[in-house]
């Protein structure tokens, strides 16, 4: 009779303890636009001193999290992250703008003005 009532107790701290996690982690508005501005950089083959504005534009009705931005040549872009805004779920830009002198077939899908 001992022995089944510690198994129960055990079981119960167990079933207890199993509903008490701790808080998902989520980052914040500057966490994520620092997190938009390395990503963009990246994607936009630009170093991330040429992103030239971040804005943190809010929480979507379905708990993404956009953050908009632009470069110093005059593109925009969109990061959209998780609800928990620890992870880029969604990537939107412009294309650049006029065709450059030296646009090549590998770089023609970024100048559709070509």
């Amino acid at each position: 009779m001992f022995k089944s009532r510690i198994a129960v107790a055990v079981v119960a701290a167990c079933v207890a303890s199993a509903g008490t996690t701790a808080p998902a982690y989520a980052a914040d508005e500057a966490q994520m636009m620092s997190m938009c501005n390395t990503y963009a950089a990246h994607h936009l083959h630009l170093s991330t001193s040429d992103i030239a504005d971040l804005k943190y534009e809010g929480t979507r009705t379905d708990g993404t999290h956009p953050v908009n931005g632009s470069t110093t040549d005059g593109r925009t872009f969109q990061c959209s992250f998780n609800k928990a805004g620890t992870k880029v779920v969604h990537w939107t830009h412009s294309a650049p703008k006029g065709c450059p002198p030296d646009v090549s077939e590998a770089d023609r899908y970024m100048y559709p003005d070509c």
